[in-house]
């Protein structure tokens, strides 16, 4: 893998964890705890700024798209993606949508989805 990333990587990365969020129904209030940033950083990558590759919220954003991608695959649409992220998991003891707003929890989420993946 490439360590220096290009334009090009950085607006994609961006606009999809933009449209991640928007799947999984997340509010810019949620996305930017998911970035561990401000509100205005996502308001910012609404408006086409890009996310700084090698940082914590470049990182964050890659899970979440992750997770997204993972998500659908196993759930089949967006609908379903929002109904089973915002519902009670017994298996991680919580909601998703409440771990993912810090980073520890979100790749704990990213990890359950691959191991239930790894499954089917």
């Amino acid at each position: 893998m490439k360590s220096v990333t290009s334009s090009a990587e950085n607006a994609v990365l961006s606009k999809a964890f933009i449209r991640a969020g928007e799947g999984l129904g997340l509010d810019d209030t949620d996305l930017s705890a998911v970035l561990g940033e401000q509100v205005s950083r996502v308001l910012r990558l609404r408006h086409g700024h890009e996310l700084k590759p090698n940082t914590e919220a470049w990182n964050r954003a890659l899970h979440l798209v992750e997770l997204y991608q993972s998500l659908l695959a196993l759930v089949g649409n967006e609908q379903n993606a929002k109904i089973w992220i915002s519902s009670k998991n017994r298996n991680l003891s919580s909601r998703p949508r409440d771990l993912i707003t810090c980073r520890a929890g979100l790749e704990q989420v990213v990890q359950y989805l691959a191991a239930t993946r790894s499954l089917i």
